[in-house]
């Protein structure tokens, strides 16, 4: 495990393995697992587990026996570490000298930059977004916009967002990989909601995890995903959304 590339660091949460796969949709690279006194990780390529491995002072897992393992688990304690497609390569050329891939005798998925897949992947994505600098200076109302969620104390970071598509964002973000994980939240969210109609309509989801809270809140025709500190005072937090929803 110390010898995987090092990656980008996106976050860490708690989370079944399940529910890794179901939201990593646009997601490459490697997801850290700390569990009991030991450590693994699991490669995975746009929500398909490629490679994992467990290792414990008593018992070191490989391939599916690792993959099995991490399933019985009802919560994971990991982080996700984004790729870049040369990384990605290395990883998956170690993981093949430790016998650690799921599937050895299966093709390797073709890694790379171009984005000709049906589903554009996190790394072209973000790839063209820096080459267009999309986010880099908004229109002047959605500088304000994005200038008041940021004086709020606690909060470190904003996103607005429409159909899977970052339309701005400030702060310390990677706006793509972010704007792709809240799309996912929130299609699950609606999912629940639509099988409990009389729960009302969508007012916002927030996400608890180690290192602070995500926020995610309907904003006219489209969505702000708001990162915040831990010790961040919610109900100002709700009232500053609120004001934002009223002035659509």
């Amino acid at each position: 495990m110390d010898k995987l590339p090092e990656g980008t660091a996106i976050g860490e949460m708690q989370a079944p393995l399940r529910w890794i796969f179901s939201h990593t949709a646009r997601f490459i690279g490697a997801v850290r697992i700390t569990m009991q006194d030991g450590e693994g990780f699991v490669l995975v390529h746009k929500g398909e587990p490629l490679a994992a491995q467990f290792r414990h002072p008593l018992k070191s897992l490989s391939g599916p026996s690792a993959l099995k393992y991490f399933s019985s688990q009802p919560i994971l304690d990991f982080g996700l570490w984004r790729y870049e497609p040369d990384e990605m390569r290395e990883a998956l050329a170690l993981a093949a000298e430790t016998q650690t891939l799921l599937h050895p005798d299966r093709e390797i998925p073709v890694i790379d930059a171009s984005g000709k897949d049906d589903r554009r992947s996190l790394v072209s994505e973000t790839v063209e977004g820096n080459k267009e600098n999309s986010h880099d200076a908004p229109p002047e109302p959605e500088s304000k916009l994005l200038g008041v969620v940021l004086q709020q104390p606690g909060v470190t970071a904003v996103a607005r967002f429409a159909d899977g598509l970052c339309i701005s964002s400030a702060g310390d973000i990677d706006a793509d990989y972010t704007v792709a994980f809240a799309e996912d939240l929130l299609r699950w969210s609606l999912s629940l909601h639509s099988a409990v109609p009389a729960s009302g309509a969508f007012v916002q989801m927030t996400l608890f995890y180690r290192g602070g809270n995500v926020i995610v809140a309907p904003y006219g025709d489209e969505y702000l995903c708001i990162f915040t500190t831990p010790e961040v005072q919610f109900g100002q937090i709700r009232r500053m959304i609120r004001e934002l929803q009223s002035g659509v």
